[in-house]
């Protein structure tokens, strides 16, 4: 990957700006199970990895965009925050947010507040389209990267944007770029020079893929000329991006192999978008009904990007033998008679990585050993300890995790997750064993799920949430 150069530059926000970042959520839940409710309806909140891009899109358009079935999670309060920081109108109460960025007048993205989130780090390319210049502090996110700290490295963020024209400056401490006086200019990029050969399937894989295809995406629409990108990322969050571009007015053609943008040399038009239900929290209740052996629907939003999006995870969930039905916009889910073990490879053509934790804990039901690959994250296996801790038998062999089935029980100590999807595992780990269990690293769960609590509770669980006295509520 290209190296960028090194740069100081970091820019704190305002702290009497009357936006300021929320206030984190409490640092540990105490899960105590509860009874089974009869076949109970949820209805998942949406796309978390398309709302991300889309906000930061919003700073390409001198016309309102306006997206229906946006979670309310961390980081839509965090992006909304730098938004109006930068100038922009937002509305976002609701499910619904309204950002008019015609009147961004700044250029510097707060540094406490990009690092509570990685979504921050697509704001970096749009601004400097629009601005001409942007320069950040660290931007966070889980601790499963490459960063030091929980941050997460930008010198491919930094790569991309060189490839438009830009100047960019990366340290430890922050990110600057600079535009060309003209403008950024279009490309023709490889997007598998940011990734590197998942070893059995030979397909681009890696940390960097999504990142550097979504920012040149972002790139790409407002540049002038032509952008070819070879080998982009296949998942929705991208191919969905690249549509929504185009519908606010680009001229773009998708396919899994190649898109290409037509840049038009300044800003886009109005969007009026529905967000799909968020993939990865259908794949948590699933886990959820599979690991408690309950019955499940699901309420969904454009089951077809969901179902399309969700192949290869639905592909191993059929090899495991979860039934699994589809009515329309409901996904039924019955637990399985019998549980099969299975292969499950977490790679950016095959399961998301995310996905991986509740897999893992999915199969400690199933009937012979199983065997997890993830071939994304180096840091994805953060949930074990506390898996083994409550007696699961899991052994780690580099990015390989052997997964052999038995039951869990109480954990002797308390749960602690380190990432979003840790702690989404152990929290429906501990509501398996059905009694008390405490869980500390819940705050990563805000980024992820917009009021958990309160849908496990309709589910028939009990969450107690201490508030910020310490009292339980």
């Amino acid at each position: 990957m290209p190296n960028t150069p090194s740069a100081v530059a970091v820019v704190d926000g305002d702290p009497s700006d009357d936006h300021r970042a929320p206030t984190a959520p409490a640092a540990y839940w105490t899960v105590l199970g509860g009874p089974p409710a009869p076949r109970p309806t949820l209805t998942p909140g949406g796309f978390k990895h398309l709302l991300v891009p889309c906000l930061a899109a919003t700073c390409l358009s001198d016309r309102p965009w306006r997206l229906a079935n946006a979670p309310r999670i961390e980081d839509r309060r965090l992006l909304s925050a730098m938004l109006r920081h930068l100038g922009a109108t937002v509305d976002d109460d609701g499910p619904r947010v309204t950002v008019d960025a015609s009147g961004l007048n700044a250029n510097a993205l707060p540094a406490q507040w990009s690092a509570g989130i990685h979504g921050g780090v697509y704001l970096l390319p749009t601004v400097l389209a629009t601005r001409g210049e942007v320069s950040s502090g660290r931007h966070g996110g889980c601790a499963i990267g490459g960063g030091t700290q929980g941050t997460r490295p930008l010198s491919h963020i930094a790569a991309i944007m060189e490839r438009f024209g830009a100047v960019c400056e990366v340290s430890a401490e922050g990110f600057r770029a600079t535009a060309p006086r003209d403008g950024l200019r279009g490309a023709r990029i490889d997007l598998a020079d940011f990734a590197e050969p998942e070893p059995r399937t030979k397909t681009p894989t890696g940390p960097y893929y999504s990142g550097a295809t979504k920012t040149a995406l972002l790139a790409a629409v407002t540049a002038r000329g032509t952008t070819v990108l070879d080998n982009p990322y296949p998942k929705p969050d991208a191919l969905e991006l690249a549509r929504i571009l185009g519908g606010a007015g680009a001229r773009v053609e998708v396919s899994r192999e190649r898109i290409t943008v037509e840049g038009l040399g300044g800003p886009l038009g109005g969007a009026d978008l529905t967000l799909p239900s968020d993939l990865m929290e259908v794949v948590t209740f699933i886990a959820w009904a599979v690991h408690l052996r309950r019955e499940l629907n699901l309420v969904l939003q454009r089951p077809d990007v969901v179902r399309s999006g969700l192949a290869p995870e639905l592909a191993c969930l059929a090899a495991m033998g979860v039934p699994l039905r589809w009515e329309g916009s409901v996904l039924r889910i019955t637990p399985p008679e019998r549980l099969r073990g299975t292969e499950v490879l977490a790679a950016s053509h095959h399961v998301y990585s995310d996905a991986g934790p509740l897999f893992a804990l999915m199969l400690l039901g199933a009937d012979t050993p199983s065997r997890l690959t993830d071939g994304v994250w180096e840091n994805r296996f953060g949930y074990a300890e506390g898996l083994r801790g409550m007696g699961a038998v899991l052994e780690r062999a580099g990015n390989e995790l052997r997964i052999s089935p038995g039951p869990l029980q109480r954990s002797p100590r308390p749960l602690v997750a380190g990432d979003l999807r840790a702690a989404a595992t152990l929290l429906l780990a501990a509501l398996g064993t059905g009694v008390p269990h405490r869980l500390h690293g819940v705050d990563h769960l805000a980024r992820g799920y917009e009021n958990l609590p309160a849908k496990l509770a309709a589910l028939g669980a009990r969450i107690e949430v201490p508030d910020e006295t310490g009292e339980t509520a």
